[in-house]
């Protein structure tokens, strides 16, 4: 029950009824009055506490702008943008909080002094009016008291001027009475909406404050996803990184007391290093100091730096050059393990004790002592994993099963197979007696995960990784680069200087993961995934080292690059002009391949046919099917339904392990007159589509006949194309150059006539409409359909001027569009 209405009519009575009801409105008011000062107390309260965090969520924003990540090694592009991701949290924090400081300002302004000014202007109002209420009521109850005190006996005349003074005070009471109960009404009214209504600001403020809180979520949204996909594929390497960093850990435990320490040396520069104790006099006898020694076989350096692991004090190393090493007989000195050593800089002989026998014994083998003892390289591979027609077989056969069920099939190569039945599938297909009855089809004899495994593990038994020892480095080194274009370029490069074999079965391998990513949504094996199981697989460094694990990350990086530009790596040539301008030798004409067969022969003459089957005649994946018309026609995805298996395609015998004592390595061989069979069996073969390539002495002494019908002649040096003004990038991915029918550079073409007619086709339009290569600087969304979007440093080809002004048409995916002028930069032509 509310308070009850106070009448007008009941100030003329004033009755005690009245009175009670007057009484509950002012309390009413000074409950008002205490829980409006309490709100503003609190208020302030809330408002000081809102600075404080801002001040400390500034704070924190700071601390995470100029936190610093320290990564070991180089940085890839998803480790810097995580790096950068600190940073973004800052930014966005210290946004918000400049919201809130605005919020802040406004809402003292909105909620405080309009509070205080409607308590002070209502309830002080009120209180006013009481006073003079209580007032009024205590004169006109005196002069009421004094009026009826009056006697008889008085005149008429003070009688009637104590009437009108009676009179005249009444009606001031009655008149403060009023007054009084008008403004008590007032403001419990007032209370319903200007009260309420400064609270509303007050809310609207914050909310306000919110909602640019949510908006900002919102925008951050994208931004959360696409770091979270960066941050679980960091998760899955680092899970790659730590398992392979386990086993070698393990490995090194096993082997620390049989494995000499130069096998598993970081410091490759290095013939041996280690701590040796060095014999020295002193006026009162002899001490053994503590060194960290280093000596360098093919200069003779011995460097000697004063080192303890206790104290952790470095000192400037000491260098000598040695000029003998003897072992110190046991009976001439009192400790063991000590050998002599003579240097140029010093008269005498250098005294050191070794840790052990065995490593006494390997100094004085690096050093070559009096004493060496020689251990010939051992070759411990199995020759039951080498690239041969039984390892063709089984990839074909392997992948073709896989495609024939479906790819759809979730964790497709993720999902690791039973062990045993992984190594009984890889011991029957890669034996020549039993190769043949393994049967492929029935998913309940092989299940899909067991052949997955089995395909990964013949990857990662070879002898040498696909992408090979020789080539790793490069490789690390191209996915390292800064710009992703010359990631790109740079690999495409070193691919085309892979061995024959190496690059058929890379091709035919990342075929097949092209068309397992095609599916992720299917089978959850993105691009990223695919290369965290592979890229361990396909790059396997030569030396097992903590910093070859942490570049691991960089092998997912290639693997990745592989199959999102399949078509563009493995289907057309890598430009002679980028090869060159990449060494920085603009004026050299060999590309890469032609120089490595040209060393190649020079170094064993022995190694020629095996060096110029690097000038090779690339096809498809053998036995692969594409989709799409064109040269290829239309075919069956499924390697079953696209052709059988012919052992007479990959017809090489099974290679040997030749020590090159150039090298300093074994390297698996071929006869020469096998490698020439299988050349021209390989290029004699109905559906065989080889890719033409400059041809040089040292290549086309390896092919032996003339071109058959289905093989067109391969273009000589002065035939290839000249491309007029068209930039070496554009020539580098066999871009369109102005004509929407001009064939691409690596098409397969079934005559001379068709190898003419694409040379004029290239070299008509390159000169008609020569159009330019730009790479973008800036990323940019779509506002329109016709409009393309992109990201930073993407190539959009075939640009020329557009009607619209400050905007350019391009070609990008195979759309065209349009771009803006001020976001991309021209390549030199």
């Amino acid at each position: 029950m509310g308070l009850q209405p106070l009448e007008f009519a009941d100030c003329l009575t004033d009755s005690p009824l009245f009175r009670t009801k007057l009484t509950e409105h002012e309390k009413e008011l000074e409950r008002t009055s205490k829980a409006i000062k309490t709100l503003i107390q609190h208020g302030k309260q809330v408002f000081e506490a809102a600075k404080q965090l801002s001040k400390a969520q500034k704070t924190f924003a700071r601390d995470l702008k100029e936190f610093n990540f320290e990564c070991i090694d180089q940085q890839t592009d998803d480790e810097i943008t995580i790096a950068a991701s600190l940073s973004e949290f800052g930014k966005y924090i210290s946004d918000i909080e400049e919201l809130r400081e605005k919020m802040i300002e406004a809402s003292e302004d909105q909620f405080v002094k309009r509070l205080e000014q409607f308590r002070k202007d209502n309830l002080g109002a009120a209180k006013e009016e009481k006073k003079n209420f209580d007032k009024q009521t205590a004169k006109f109850c005196q002069s009421q008291e004094r009026y009826l005190n009056m006697k008889t006996k008085m005149n008429d005349t003070q009688l009637k001027e104590a009437d009108a003074q009676v009179e005249m005070e009444k009606r001031g009471f009655y008149q403060a009475s009023m007054k009084y109960v008008l403004r008590l009404q007032e403001v419990q009214e007032k209370k319903k909406f200007e009260f309420v209504e400064i609270l509303l600001g007050y809310m609207l403020s914050w909310l306000s404050f919110y909602h640019q809180g949510y908006e900002g979520f919102e925008e951050f949204k994208q931004y959360d996803r696409y770091l979270r996909l960066l941050l679980q594929k960091t998760r899955e390497n680092f899970e790659c990184t730590r398992e392979e960093a386990e086993k070698l850990m393990s490995k090194m435990l096993e082997a620390r007391g049989s494995k000499s320490m130069d096998q598993s040396c970081t410091m490759r520069r290095f013939t041996r290093e280690g701590y040796l104790y060095l014999l020295e006099k002193k006026a009162l006898g002899t001490t053994w100091t503590k060194f960290y020694c280093q000596y360098k076989k093919e200069t003779k350096e011995f460097y000697m730096i004063l080192y303890n692991q206790t104290g952790g004090k470095l000192s400037e190393p000491e260098q000598y050059s040695l000029e003998s090493c003897v072992r110190r007989a046991s009976e001439s000195i009192e400790r063991r393990f000590c050998f002599d050593v003579t240097v140029k800089e010093k008269q005498g002989t250098m005294t050191f004790q070794a840790l052990s026998d065995e490593d006494r014994r390997l100094w004085l083998d690096a050093m070559d002592g009096k004493e060496p003892i020689y251990h010939p390289t051992s070759v411990s591979k199995s020759d039951d994993t080498l690239l041969d027609e039984i390892g063709f077989s089984f990839m074909n056969k392997g992948i073709a099963a896989i495609e024939a069920r479906g790819l759809h099939e979730q964790g497709l190569y993720r999902v690791v197979g039973v062990n045993s039945k992984v190594t009984n599938l890889l011991k029957c297909a890669l034996d020549p007696k039993k190769a043949d009855k393994v049967s492929y089809e029935d998913p309940s004899v092989w299940e899909t995960k067991t052949i997955t495994s089995a395909i990964k593990n013949y990857l990662r038994s070879l002898p040498e990784p696909l992408m090979t020892f020789k080539l790793h480095e490069q490789f690390i080194k191209a996915a390292k680069q800064e710009s992703k274009t010359l990631r790109i370029l740079d690999v495409h490069k070193y691919v085309h200087q892979l061995p024959k074999a190496n690059f058929e079965m890379l091709e035919m391998m990342v075929a097949h993961l092209r068309r397992v990513a095609d599916r992720c949504d299917e089978n959850k094996m993105t691009v990223a995934n695919l290369g965290v199981c592979f890229g361990p697989s396909l790059m396997r460094p030569e030396e097992e080292t903590m910093a070859a694990i942490m570049d691991i990350k960089f092998c997912n990086i290639v693997v990745e690059l592989l199959v999102n530009h399949y078509e563009k790596i493995f289907k057309t040539l890598p430009d002679e002009s980028d090869a060159t301008e990449g060494k920085g030798n603009p004026g050299g004409t060999q590309n890469s391949e032609t120089a490595l067969n040209t060393s190649s022969l020079s170094r064993n003459s022995n190694l020629a046919n095996h060096n110029s089957s690097q000038a090779r005649p690339v096809s498809s994946a053998p036995a692969v099917g594409r989709e799409g018309g064109g040269a290829w026609g239309p075919t069956s995805r499924i390697y079953a339904n696209q052709a059988p298996v012919h052992p007479s395609r990959f017809a090489r015998p099974r290679p040997i392990q030749v020590f090159n004592p150039s090298t300093e390595r074994f390297e698996t061989m071929g006869s020469t007159s096998s490698s020439t069979e299988s050349l021209n069996s390989s290029s004699s073969k109905p559906g065989f589509s080889p890719r033409t390539v400059p041809s040089t002495p040292s290549s086309t002494s390896s092919y032996s006949g003339g071109p058959g019908p289905d093989r067109p002649n391969r273009r000589q040096s002065h035939d290839l194309p000249v491309y007029g003004n068209v930039s070496a990038l554009a020539n580098r991915f066999n871009l369109n150059l102005g004509s929407a029918d001009a064939p691409a550079l690596n098409s397969s073409m079934h005559s001379t006539s068709s190898l003419t007619g694409s040379h004029a086709s290239l070299s008509s339009s390159g000169s008609k409409t020569p159009r330019k290569t730009v790479i973008t600087r800036y990323p940019c969304k779509a506002g329109h359909e016709t409009e393309l979007s992109f990201e930073a440093n993407q190539m959009i080809y075939n640009v020329r001027p557009s009607r619209e002004p400050g905007w350019l048409e391009g070609e990008l995916d195979g759309k065209t569009g349009l771009v803006p002028a001020n976001y991309v930069e021209f390549l030199d032509t």
